[in-house]
């Protein structure tokens, strides 16, 4: 609500001049959301107060107008969309007050506080097969309808659920590899609003963006839900990872069970408008070494692999040995933030598996940083999405 009481939001639009319908109508709207503990949207000009933003400057990003990213490819390849500050201020604030109050389904361990890789992991440890998967374009395969149909589904105004999934989402990013989607919400459900239609298609989530993990947990959620029902009772386990997933059983099974289990996932995908990646698709034996997000599972405990060990030893001796800029770019990386991030990350993941073989780790990967004056922020990071 604009005030903490209903009443004086009441007699203060009264005295502005709006209708008591009207004025009475937005209260039971911020009802709808605020017994569910997410903050209340009234209007794209509610949200610009809120969140610190410039109306017009919201209006021209919900209009397609201007495009509030920069774009730049990761390792050569991946399509990265870094919201500029002002827009990056306004997705961290819908992160926080929304979509961060939305749990996710029990399966999905990616984008969500208090989980991690390593927990993930840690639900096929002992098992005797692995199926493991991964989605096409995951974030480019979800487009603005979808978003207005999760702000929608969450209570929120059809006029400022558009807005929203307008502003979570850019135009020409669209999956290579997007399937025909149509399931979720009729074309005749989602709003075409006269002063927002642009010519430039559907925005998708951009991948770099806070709110495009959440959103797309949230979405992928009728997913989650169906196919852990499909498995319910078989003794199958399911993770999903933001686009990873894996299956694991440690009951009888066959190469044919496997089959059957993937065709059934294609089928529930597709119904999200998702694609499997046939060249991604994994079915590992009995036997076999097992590894899950980068982690092996074969034994009685997550463990780091011995080559992924060796990695980041070498890292940090060849960092201390021959300094932290030339190392970086021996490793390829444009600077010594980059790598600083990377190895973070790296430790952060380490930390949360083996806690006692990365705390010396730790130490040496401080006096690095403080040698060449790089800020400590590159120390830790809790939670780390990363894998090795």
């Amino acid at each position: 609500m604009i005030s903490d009481s209903p009443h004086l939001y009441l007699r203060d639009g009264l005295a502005a001049g709006v209708s008591s319908e009207l004025l009475a109508t937005a209260i039971q709207r911020a009802y709808a959301t605020e017994r569910h503990g997410l903050r209340a949207v009234l209007t794209l000009n509610h949200l610009a107060h809120q969140s610190g933003a410039d109306h017009g400057y919201l209006r021209d990003v919900v209009g397609r107008s201007i495009d509030p990213y920069t774009g730049f490819l990761l390792h050569g390849k991946r399509q990265i969309s870094s919201p500029r500050p002002p827009m990056r201020a306004v997705q961290r604030w819908i992160l926080r007050n929304i979509l961060s109050q939305v749990s996710c389904h029990p399966a999905s361990f990616a984008y969500e506080r208090h989980k991690s890789i390593a927990q993930c992991a840690r639900r096929h440890v002992g098992a005797s097969w692995l199926i493991k998967l991964d989605l096409h374009d995951f974030f480019s395969s979800i487009d603005e309808r979808q978003v207005f149909a999760v702000f929608s589904g969450l209570g929120y105004g059809k006029l400022v659920s558009f807005e929203m999934s307008r502003l979570c989402t850019r135009q020409g990013i669209g999956a290579q590899y997007k399937v025909s989607w149509t399931e979720s919400i009729s074309s005749a459900r989602y709003p075409a609003i006269w002063k927002y239609r642009t010519s430039g298609g559907l925005g998708y989530l951009p991948q770099g963006s806070p709110t495009s993990g959440a959103l797309a947990n949230l979405v992928m959620r009728d997913t989650d839900i169906r196919i852990s029902e499909a498995i319910a009772g078989t003794g199958i386990v399911y993770t999903r990872y933001a686009d990873d997933i894996v299956f694991s059983t440690s009951g009888p099974f066959s190469r044919r069970e496997a089959s059957d289990l993937i065709l059934m996932t294609d089928k529930l995908l597709r119904h999200n408008g998702f694609m499997r990646h046939e060249n991604k698709t994994r079915v590992i034996p009995p036997g076999a070494r097992k590894i899950v997000l980068g982690l092996l599972v074969d034994g009685d405990l997550v463990r780091i692999p011995g080559d992924a060990r060796r990695r980041l030893l070498n890292d940090i001796r060849g960092a201390e040995k021959f300094g932290l800029p030339n190392h970086a770019q021996h490793r390829g990386f444009s600077s010594m933030i980059a790598f600083g991030e990377r190895m973070a990350g790296m430790l952060a993941y380490c930390h949360d598996v083996d806690p006692e073989w990365t705390a010396p780790l730790w130490g040496r990967w401080v006096r690095v940083l403080m040698e060449h004056n790089v800020p400590l922020k590159f120390t830790r990071r809790e939670g780390s999405g990363r894998t090795l």
